[in-house]
């Protein structure tokens, strides 16, 4: 009888179990869960595997427009940004001074994130019961998915989203198994850290918790006396956040009414199709361990808590519309349930307990090129063409606005900025007389970009988008300007007392196509008052709250400079 099937755990009546039953219990956890070196051994070879994987491609086609945009954010540090949590800005920056300012150094980090959360996966299914073979399927599953190696290696919160909601699983289940007050620290801690990554992991903890009401009803039971030092623990680690989001008037919220504005139309049927195909072979892992979670009647009450918050989980993001990879996170525990399920299924069935796990690597290997740029851009193009003609699946290709390109979204949209950089730089030094002042765009990628790649060109580059709002002036400064937008040559020409069109770019990075380069002499008021309006589209001056005050007082707690 695996573990999954024995009722130790039942949390609802923990008081039952005397001085005796504790002792013994403890025992026999102990000699059931021992972590002997061969089972280490076992996880860390997996999770060195999945860094090996993304080393592979990791420095191919340049930096994706997202991770351009936390790289600028990074150079001064803050506890809080307008549209995103800060931790991500914080990984750039250690990443800079550790590892220095290549592809490489930028992606370190987030491959280590990626292999944890692939280890994490691994200790959850010898948690859960798993031997071996369990924790070879649940691993190889994450490994394999197509969803996790997309998400795995790029400079990018969700990469970390995905490692504090495994850490969050793990460390609930470890609580639930030992009632051990550490694991309730270790969940303080992920959720504080988890949050300044993003805010999503408050949701599932919701969720989480939402799941117990369900399955426990009215017999809940918990210590509260051990609940106020994990507490404490969280509201130090959150709180400067915090105060930063009132200083600036939470505008966080701001933000996401802006988002929930301009959200895409929601396909159910996609969607659907999304959550049961995006992790390719593994979806017959994760599917095994939900219904195994969910039906096996002789195992801990508290394993149906696991399936009914994956159901809430996916509710939620289709009524907010969401993107499903926002919840990628719930998975892990999951695979891992879905490892022992199987590896009570083929432990006995050598031949096809083989094929299992073949499959699965090839279901990865196949998939690598389309989500890891592992190949040259033309072979690439090349490999998804012919993928496309042998299945008739073109779904990676689709962009999120509903087009289609030649090679998938994210690819695209880490190729031609460094051209856009020696255009501006072209056109910047085209003519003496009339040299640019400032560069202005309302596309935070594009002006993340050209940071970066153009730290010597003298125009200032602005953008009243995003969190570089708050690097920008109240005003356009007055004199020649480089405009960077998709609006129309007519448009334009009433906005300045010259408008001329430089170029526009054809390139498929989603980001740049379409964009014309349209040098601007004297703006006139029509143009500075759609300034003002752009900006306030993102915060509203009058919301904030003696912001130096309050970094100040941050500063003098903390030790860091604020903005």
């Amino acid at each position: 009888m695996d573990i999954l099937s024995r009722n130790y755990f039942n949390v609802s009546n923990p008081e039952k179990l005397d001085e005796a039953t504790n002792i013994t219990l403890s025992k026999l956890i102990k000699s059931e869960f021992k972590l002997d070196r061969s089972i280490w051994l076992l996880i860390a070879f997996f999770g060195l595997l999945k860094f090996s994987i993304h080393l592979s491609g990791i420095s191919n086609y340049g930096l994706h427009a997202d991770e351009l945009y936390y790289i600028s954010l990074s150079e001064k540090f803050a506890w809080g940004f307008l549209d995103i949590s800060p931790f991500v800005t914080w990984i750039a920056k250690a990443s800079s001074t550790l590892f220095g300012s290549s592809i490489i150094a930028w992606r370190i980090i987030p491959c280590i994130f990626a292999s944890a959360t692939v280890m994490l996966t691994g200790l959850m299914a010898h948690y859960l019961g798993g031997k071996k073979l369990g924790i070879t399927i649940a691993c190889s599953a994450i490994i394999c998915s197509p969803a996790f190696l997309a998400t795995s290696y790029l400079l990018q919160p969700v990469v970390f989203d995905e490692f504090f909601w495994a850490l969050l699983a793990f460390s609930i289940l470890r609580y639930q198994q030992t009632q051990k007050k550490l694991f309730l620290y270790i969940t303080a801690l992920t959720l504080a850290f988890g949050m300044l990554n993003k805010y999503t992991i408050s949701m599932y903890l919701a969720a989480i918790l939402l799941g117990y009401f369900i399955v426990y009803n009215k017999n809940i039971k918990f210590n509260w006396r051990k609940l106020p030092g994990p507490l404490l623990l969280f509201i130090l680690v959150i709180i400067p956040n915090l105060v930063w989001q009132w200083a600036y008037g939470f505008p966080i919220f701001g933000y996401l009414k802006l988002v929930g504005t301009q959200a895409f139309s929601f396909d159910v049927l996609d969607y659907v199709f999304q959550l049961f195909f995006f992790h390719g072979a593994g979806v017959a892992v994760w599917t095994a361990g939900f219904l195994f979670l969910l039906m096996n009647k002789n195992g801990s009450k508290f394993n149906l808590v696991w399936p009914i918050t994956l159901v809430i989980i996916v509710i939620l993001l289709a009524f907010l519309k969401g993107k499903l990879y926002y919840g990628l996170g719930m998975f892990p525990i999951l695979f891992a349930a879905g490892g022992c399920c199987w590896e009570m299924i083929l432990s006995s069935k050598k031949r096809p307990m083989f094929i299992f796990v073949a499959t699965i690597y090839l279901f990865g290997l196949l998939c690598m090129p389309l989500v890891i740029p592992i190949l040259p851009i033309s072979i690439c193009r090349q490999y998804i063409k012919k993928m496309v003609s042998y299945t008739a699946f073109s779904r990676p290709l689709v962009w999120e606005d509903g087009t289609s390109g030649t090679i998938p979204q994210f690819f695209a949209d880490m190729s031609g900025w460094e051209s856009l950089s020696g255009d501006i730089n072209k056109v910047s030094g085209r003519n003496q007389n009339r040299k640019p002042i400032a560069v202005l765009t309302n596309s935070y990628a594009i002006a993340g970009a050209l940071k970066y790649y153009s730290k010597l060109l003298a125009p200032q580059v602005i953008s009243a988008n995003n969190s570089f709002m708050l690097e920008s002036p109240d005003n356009l400064p007055s004199g020649t300007i480089l405009y960077l937008s998709r609006d129309a040559k007519e448009m334009v020409a009433k906005m300045a007392r010259h408008a001329s069109l430089y170029k526009q770019l054809k390139s498929e990075n989603s980001h740049l196509r379409g964009i014309n380069i349209y040098i601007l002499s004297d703006v006139n008021d029509v143009f500075r008052k759609k300034y003002t309006q752009d900006r306030r589209q993102f915060f509203h001056s009058e919301d904030l709250i003696t912001p130096n005050k309050t970094s100040t007082l941050l500063s003098n707690l903390i030790g860091f400079k604020n903005r």
